[in-house]
């Protein structure tokens, strides 16, 4: 097949204007007059943990920074059969963070994979770290790789209070400790480099100007890191508010420029800048910033204002949707919580059906809270939804997520009623209304946040066995699945 020059997706996608207007354009936003209160979705993805393509080893099932253990076959197999499924299923983007890897395939396959994102109308969005997370290329030789940027400029590290480089790994119990050696193959750790110094400034500049000349892509999520922030006299000196593993004033300061760095080589790429936060307001103190997944703080909205016009904003859903600490409830979003600014796009992203951020696990069926989130989402005005779309669907509950997704906040579901989806989606995937409830009480038997529930698993087990003869054979193997999973947890 012949590769799709850079810059080429007008020419692919009928209606797309990727290489018309002027350089540094503002895109316009998709707010239709009337419509759908969801107006995008999009999957978020590591490569290390992405699994469609089937039964082929290597594949991570929970991480990020984590090394690529799959085939440069297998990464373009996942990728392939992802965007398939989203084109048939109306999701617009994915997020892929290492995208660029030399363990998979470098341009090439990144090239790849455009291709058939490409093709299926899908917009392939670049996972980049500003500041960490690897840069524009996330491992590898390249000159355009963060980590190799910082060790030829050891001087441009980001540097914690006592003075040390932000530099290190954890354990699998999530203990920290240096890296010992950062060019060799492994996981890539967490390093960081200083936003307050130009040379930085111009090194990501450089390197997104080179990602959308080289590839085609459909745009780009920029994150400034929330493993650290850099204490040297120059940050201290620019910020005015305190910090927690990231910084507000930092985002002010890197997404204008990053933004502008895209735009003046891709104008209709889509520029997605996270947040780590949710829009709630959330005052922890005068000298306390909020951390990960916790509402945003009283001096949010000053730096909110430095983005750019037409990004897409990303907040962070989990804890006001269920409490990762019963019986403390989870948080509560209140109209407060309104998301600023007309001339933005905001999305809301979650970790659910993940091993990420309560004690749930990866594949299970969320479908609850995918209601949930779109229901308080529209009424904050948030316009579009992010879900995590690492797993097959082969996995029912992924399978029931991934749908939830496609039909909650649509034209046919705008209220993200619940029966609707059971009625017209769910229903007939697993063998009737009623057995979609049945389907969803089981699989609650495995949240970890109730382990007294595990002891209701041979009984549960011993109805869905007794079930199975009865169903269609597509419907039998989404609840052998069930079982399957159900099964683990009791002793051999």
């Amino acid at each position: 097949m012949k590769l799709a020059a850079a810059g080429g997706l007008g020419a692919l996608i009928p209606g797309c204007s990727w290489a018309a207007g002027a350089v540094g354009a503002t895109p316009s936003i998709r707010r239709p007059v009337q419509g759908p209160p969801i107006n995008t979705r999009m999957f978020w993805t590591w490569d290390h943990s992405t699994e469609w393509a089937l039964n082929l080893p290597g594949g991570h099932t929970l991480g990020s920074c984590n090394e690529y253990g799959r085939t440069t076959a297998a990464f373009i197999q996942d990728y392939t059969a992802l965007f398939a499924w989203c084109a048939s299923h109306k999701i617009d983007a994915v997020i892929v963070w290492g995208l660029l890897r030399d363990t998979h395939g470098g341009l090439d396959a990144a090239k790849a994979i455009c291709e058939v994102a490409l093709q299926q109308g899908v917009r392939l969005i670049s996972g980049v770290g500003l500041n960490a997370y690897g840069g524009v290329y996330y491992e590898g030789s390249s000159p355009y790789n963060l980590e190799n940027h910082l060790q030829a400029n050891p001087e441009l590290y980001a540097i914690d209070a006592n003075g040390n480089p932000i530099n290190y790994a954890t354990d699998g119990n999530w203990d920290i400790f240096p890296l010992p050696n950062t060019r060799g193959p492994g996981p890539r750790g967490f390093y960081m480099a200083c936003p307050s110094r130009p040379e930085n400034q111009e090194f990501v500049a450089e390197s997104l100007a080179w990602l959308f000349n080289n590839l085609p892509l459909g745009g780009v999520q920029i994150e400034t890191g929330d493993t650290g922030v850099c204490q040297c006299d120059l940050c201290r000196a620019r910020r005015q508010y305190p910090v927690s593993t990231f910084s507000w004033e930092d985002m002010a300061l890197m997404y204008p420029l990053a933004t502008n760095a895209v735009r003046s080589v891709a104008p209709d790429a889509w520029v997605v800048c996270e947040t780590y936060s949710h829009p709630q307001p959330y005052d922890a103190g005068p000298n306390l910033a909020p951390g990960f997944g916790f509402g945003k703080p009283p001096w949010a909205d000053a730096a909110l204002a430095q983005f750019p016009s037409g990004v897409f904003v990303q907040w962070v859903g989990d804890l006001y949707m269920r409490s990762n600490n019963p019986p403390n409830p989870p948080l509560t979003w209140t109209a407060a919580g309104r998301v600023p600014r007309p001339d933005l796009q905001h999305m809301m992203r979650a970790h659910f059906g993940t091993d990420w951020f309560w004690p749930g696990f990866r594949g299970e069926v969320a479908v609850d809270w995918v209601s949930k989130l779109i229901k308080e989402s529209v009424t904050a005005g948030v316009q579009g939804i992010t879900l995590f779309g690492e797993v097959s669907p082969f996995a029912a509950g992924a399978e029931l997520n991934y749908l939830a997704l496609t039909d909650f906040g649509s034209a046919n579901n705008p209220t993200a009623d619940r029966r609707i989806f059971e009625q017209g989606i769910a229903g007939p995937l697993l063998g009737g209304v009623n057995q979609v409830r049945e389907f969803a009480e089981f699989a609650g038997l495995l949240d970890r946040n109730y382990p007294d529930k595990l002891n209701q698993i041979p009984a549960a087990l011993n109805n869905i066995y007794s079930r199975l003869a009865s169903l269609t054979p597509a419907a039998a193997r989404r609840w052998c699945w069930l079982a399957n999973e159900l099964a683990s947890y009791v002793p051999l």
